[in-house]
């Protein structure tokens, strides 16, 4: 009898929780705590086939489009082999044979009720950029930053807030990660590494702050919900410089964040 963890998972039947520009996520049919990442072959296809450079390159590479799989995978590794820290990535479970191509099985990071967590760019967009949340982004950054983690895209997109397989609430970096460069430098140098999260911690913050106002003037514009209107509290947005990344601190793009109900 084969083992289940080498069964053909049929996906032909399943929607997909997230689909990105060229990839899809699954649900796992026998693990709730487990997701499946599957590359979009004509996606890819069509992508490559518009850039004559990138198509050129990948026919010497025998993973082709999976190449992104082994970005993530090569990353975790180097991440989890340090084992006193703990970097805060969706866990890499392993690769499966689907009825989509390979996929990549992943840690689910959740929300209370067991769904999808919500990413980082929809809690701002739902609460703003509280104090609180910009204190835990810190947070974030620096177990980041430690644990010497090569990050290409760290989007809002990118980060959710929620819970692990282990019950641990936090921020967790699910896409977006591993070493392209042709000279890996900033993996060989932890230095310039945390420079580059430095930057990107500013430019995420930058954008953070948009994606607030622009949901402030949202709910602004919304009819009450009533007769007699009914006011959200404001949040104060937080520019206070945080303290071991020392990033450049950033002026407070409006007063307040009203909450409003991906």
């Amino acid at each position: 009898m084969q083992s289940p963890a080498f069964a053909f998972i049929d996906l032909s039947r399943a929607r997909p929780l997230v689909s990105g520009s060229d990839r899809h996520v699954y649900q796992h049919p026998d693990d709730p705590a487990v997701l499946i990442k599957v590359v979009d072959l004509p996606a890819r296809a069509a992508y490559q086939r518009k850039h004559w450079l990138k198509r050129w390159y990948r026919r010497y590479q025998r993973a082709c489009s999976y190449r992104t799989f082994i970005d993530e995978v090569a990353e975790y590794i180097a991440s989890a082999s340090q084992d006193r820290l703990q970097a805060p990535l969706a866990r890499i479970v392993g690769i499966a044979q689907t009825s989509l191509g390979l996929g990549l099985l992943v840690e689910k990071i959740g929300d209370a009720a067991g769904g999808m967590a919500p990413t980082l760019t929809a809690v701002v967009r739902q609460q703003g950029l509280s104090p609180a949340l910009r204190s835990q982004l810190d947070t974030f950054f620096d177990a980041l930053a430690q644990a010497h983690v090569i990050v290409n895209d760290i989007s809002g997109k990118n980060i959710v807030v929620g819970y692990n397989a282990a019950g641990r609430h936090g921020m967790y970096l699910v896409d977006g990660f591993g070493n392209k460069q042709a000279v890996p430098l900033f993996a060989l140098s932890r230095r310039l590494n945390g420079r580059r999260l430095q930057r990107k911690y500013r430019e995420l913050i930058r954008d953070l702050h948009i994606q607030a106002q622009r949901a402030d003037r949202a709910a602004s514009a919304l009819p009450p919900p009533s007769a007699e209107r009914v006011c959200a509290p404001n949040l104060q947005i937080s520019v206070a410089e945080p303290v071991r990344m020392q990033a450049a601190a950033q002026p407070a793009a409006g007063a307040s964040s009203a909450a409003k109900p991906h």
